[in-house]
């Protein structure tokens, strides 16, 4: 089943910003309004979330494919990868972390909790800020245009009706 595609931006403990590509992001709780992410506990993010407990989710638009491929195949650890592509960043009042510029949304976390998930782990963050490009979401989510998927190893485009 094709999940979305979304950015995941933590604050590198050496200085600047990683991006993580996500797929396994779903909200959980609306009052407080809570999202959770799957991380891998041995991904570079998680590393980074441990050292500072905010984090950004940018929403992939299909312009966003290429940099998500490689967000989501190049390590943080060994890459700077938002100097390395020249990432655009877009910075929020309420979280030190920013999200990827030009995103359909950006989503501004503070660390909530973090939860054994079997090989990952659930890292629950607490919507603090969302910003929303102009003209995309109209009056709810169900009437955005496009938006970018992933499943069965590639990225699918899809208009919502």
């Amino acid at each position: 089943m094709p999940n979305l595609v979304t950015l995941i931006t933590s604050k590198r403990p050496n200085r600047g910003f990683n991006v993580m590509t996500a797929s396994w992001v779903i909200p959980i709780s609306r009052k407080p309004p809570l999202i959770a992410v799957a991380i891998a506990p041995t991904r570079y993010t998680y590393e980074c979330l441990k050292y500072h407990k905010e984090f950004t989710v940018s929403i992939a638009g299909p312009e966003m494919k290429e940099l998500a491929w490689y967000c989501g195949t190049v390590t943080g650890r060994k890459v700077d990868k938002v100097k390395e592509k020249n990432v655009k960043l877009r910075s929020l009042s309420k979280v030190e972390v920013p999200g990827i510029d030009g995103a359909l949304a950006i989503l501004g976390c503070k660390v909530w909790n973090d939860y054994d998930g079997g090989d990952h782990r659930i890292v629950v963050g607490e919507v603090v800020e969302v910003l929303v490009r102009e003209g995309v979401f109209k009056d709810t989510w169900r009437n955005v245009e496009v938006l970018l998927y992933y499943g069965s190893g590639k990225f699918l485009s899809a208009k919502i009706p």
